[in-house]
């Protein structure tokens, strides 16, 4: 009976354990996606481009933006225009700093 005890308080020990050890292992990028209202808020509007100085990381950007860009190249990064989706950002970075930022017009398809 005295084993039944210790086997009971063992798992739950295991259990607590592994619940503080997930907790401890979030995105961070997909927390502060989730943390949107809408989906498309993850994109990047012209108000926060102008928020990005040189010297950010990407980690900064993905915060004023309100999720991940999409990576292009090595280390250059794009996010699309939340609002009319005419235009896309691009954001390069070397070493984690920002050191280029760039507005491309989207040009419409041709049938």
């Amino acid at each position: 009976m005295r084993n039944y005890f210790y086997i009971k308080r063992l798992n739950i020990s295991l259990l607590i354990g592994a619940i503080v050890i997930l907790a401890g292992c979030g995105d961070p990028i997909l927390d502060i996606e989730e943390s949107n209202a809408y989906h498309w808020q993850k994109n990047m509007n012209e108000a926060e481009f102008e928020k990005l100085k040189e010297g950010m990381s990407y980690m900064e950007v993905v915060k004023i933006a309100g999720g991940a860009g999409d990576m292009i190249k090595n280390d250059q990064y794009r996010w699309n225009d939340e609002i009319l989706m005419t235009k896309t950002y691009i954001v390069r970075f070397k070493d984690d700093k920002l050191v280029e930022k760039k507005i491309n017009e989207v040009k419409e398809h041709k049938k």
